[in-house]
């Protein structure tokens, strides 16, 4: 076929090529429209990549326009030639058959080609960028660079930058023979003064050892003394620290339980996220080319309605069939993609859309495709079940969706909504058990706060931030009279029973009495409440918990501000009474990560009577 020479007849045919290949009447054809036009010219045509190597070559952008299209398509053909003889060179090498050849065998071929113009730095930066170092090389990964004309100018700039490497390396073996030298002289430097001070301080320790032996005898007797009194204190705690460690153990394993699950949630959510951008892609690509098909059978149809006889018709005909049915696998493409990426990004507002497309589409189901989406829009209604229950913050209903994500096998799957919420149910567990210790609290530990006539501090700034939350004032109670009276008091003013009927909602809408209780509070550990008063440190422990329960329901308030429970559709699949099947108008939860302030109750504050 020869290399193109154009006459100004054929130039004018290439002028009428260029404008059937710019669909779009920009003026350039883009690489893949410059292929396609080569691809009719030579039987073949050459890679994409020799397509835009052979723009870079030619073209002043990314683009060709009509004044450049014969330069790029000499720069192309010559390409086209030099692969079919570089491919029969290169099965000569492949003696195996197996499509590829060794790196050093590539390396010869590179050098065979290029001659004094190879750049080793280039080679040796290919071999590094390898995706499989070591491996076979293919045609496909050295034909573009077999092409390239080598350019003088980079063999200056390789030999320049080889002499400046064999500087830089000199400079350096200079440096470190240098530092080496330094290193030996502060080493032994070093070696002098620490013999110095081992000296020194032989004579120091000799005579600190005296001192010590007297100052060790004297607190032997002294721990001896409290070694008894600690024995006694030991054993009354022993089976208490012991309930202790036992809960504090299976907290650590259900912690290591939810760790577990958090990590294979983080690496599944990963490696959906690049199936789902994966088959985005490829979708995008089907796409394109169920566009490109449609255009083509647009072309054939006007070609039919143009026809002048019967063949004419007929061949435009078989190009329109065949058009259509590429369209039509080309959308089955585009549908099945659509939704393997739909499931792995676990977006129902992607999910919902694709599954309609797909059973509209009738296609059939090799993959199960189908039956994982329907389950990860159960998992989804699972998922916002639960926050829901963790934004109402009822136990009952918590532990309910906590049990039918466990019942449904989505506990890795909503790994982080699990955690969170097992924090938030054992903080309302904790609040269930504080009631109940407050239920069995005994009369006569409230009269032992009643009968101090002049209390520890500790005990009446407790007793003061009690009654702030019950809605005294602080004037009030800082007369330790008027708080011996409060605590008297029975019946329906008992502090028993109004500590039982407390509503932490009452207090969310009242923070800066809470901020005042837990000032005053703060100002002691409950080790020294409870040292002092063990009534007093109960109803610390109830102080601090219906504080932070204000403030978990001051967040939960927010949150529930934010993001409105969605309301069912009319076509939604099992909406769950939560409204978790539905959508919402505003921002759905499964676009913010529900965050409940449970740190206090989460192990700090443990009640002791």
């Amino acid at each position: 076929m020869g290399e193109l020479g154009f006459t100004e007849d054929q130039m004018k045919v290439i002028d009428d090529i260029f404008m059937m290949f710019d669909t779009d009447r920009t003026g350039e054809l883009t690489p893949l429209q410059l292929q396609s036009m080569h691809q009719e010219i030579r039987m073949g045509g050459i890679s994409f990549p020799q397509v835009l190597a052979s723009i870079k070559y030619v073209c002043a952008s990314a683009t060709v326009d009509p004044s450049e299209m014969y330069d790029v398509l000499l720069e192309m053909d010559r390409r086209y030639y030099l692969v079919q003889e570089l491919r029969w060179e290169f099965a000569m090498l492949d003696r195996q058959q197996r499509d590829t050849i060794t790196e050093e065998q590539a390396k010869w071929f590179m050098q065979s080609i290029h001659g004094k113009s190879f750049s080793r730095r280039k080679w040796d930066k290919f071999i590094k960028t390898r995706p499989v170092p070591g491996s076979g090389v293919s045609f496909a990964e050295i034909e573009v660079e077999l092409c390239n004309i080598p350019n003088r100018l980079e063999v200056e700039i390789e030999l320049k930058e080889e002499e400046k490497d064999m500087e830089e390396q000199m400079k350096k073996k200079l440096e470190r023979e240098r530092l080496q030298r330094e290193e030996e002289e502060r080493l032994r430097k070093e070696k002098e003064e620490q013999k110095k001070r081992r000296l020194e301080e032989q004579a120091k320790r000799k005579k600190l050892e005296e001192e010590e032996r007297l100052r060790r005898q004297k607190e032997e007797d002294e721990l001896r003394k409290k070694r008894l009194l600690e024995e006694e204190r030991q054993e009354q705690e022993r089976n208490k620290k012991a309930e202790e460690e036992d809960e504090e153990l299976k907290r650590r394993q259900e912690e290591e339980e939810e760790a577990r699950r958090l990590r294979e949630h983080e690496e599944r959510m990963r490696l959906q996220q690049k199936e789902s951008q994966d088959s985005e892609s490829k979708a995008k690509e089907a796409k394109q080319r169920e566009k490109e098909a449609e255009e083509e059978i647009n072309k054939a149809r006007q070609k039919r309605e143009n026809a002048k006889d019967d063949k004419a018709r007929k061949e435009a005909e078989e190009l329109e069939k065949e058009a259509q049915r590429r369209k039509d696998d080309e959308r089955n493409k585009r549908i099945r993609l659509t939704l393997k990426a739909a499931i792995s990004s676990r977006d129902r507002t992607k999910i919902e859309p694709a599954v309609k497309e797909f059973e509209k589409a009738k296609l059939s189901d090799d993959d199960e495709d189908l039956p994982k989406a329907r389950r990860i829009l159960e998992e989804l209604d699972a998922r916002d079940g639960l926050r829901n229950a963790m934004v109402k913050r009822n136990l009952e209903g918590l532990e309910k969706a906590i049990n039918n994500v466990k019942r449904k096998g989505f506990e890795v799957a909503l790994a982080p909504e699990m955690a969170e919420a097992n924090k938030l149910l054992l903080q309302l567990r904790r609040l269930e058990r504080i009631r109940a210790e407050i239920l069995q609290l005994k009369q006569s530990t409230v009269a032992e706060i009643r009968s101090y006539s002049s209390p520890p501090t500790v005990v009446h700034t407790v007793m003061i931030g009690t009654f702030l939350l019950h809605g005294h004032t602080e004037k009030e109670t800082k007369i330790w009279k008027n708080v011996q009276a409060l605590v008297g008091k029975t019946g329906k003013d008992g502090l028993k029973r109004r500590c039982l009927e407390y509503d932490p909602d009452k207090l969310a809408n009242n923070m800066q009495i809470a901020k005042r209780a837990k000032e005053l509070m703060k100002q002691h550990e409950l080790d020294e409440v409870r040292d002092v008063s063990a009534g007093a440190a109960t109803f610390y422990v109830w102080g601090l918990s219906m504080i932070e329960e204000a403030e978990a329901r001051i967040e939960a308030r927010k949150y529930e501000a934010e993001n409105p429970a969605p309301e069912p559709s009319s076509g939604s699949r099992g909406a769950s009474p939560t409204g978790a099947g539905g959508r919402s108008k505003s921002k759905s939860p499964a676009r913010k990560e529900l965050s409940l302030k449970t740190s206090v109750m989460h192990g700090k504050i443990k009640v002791v009577m």
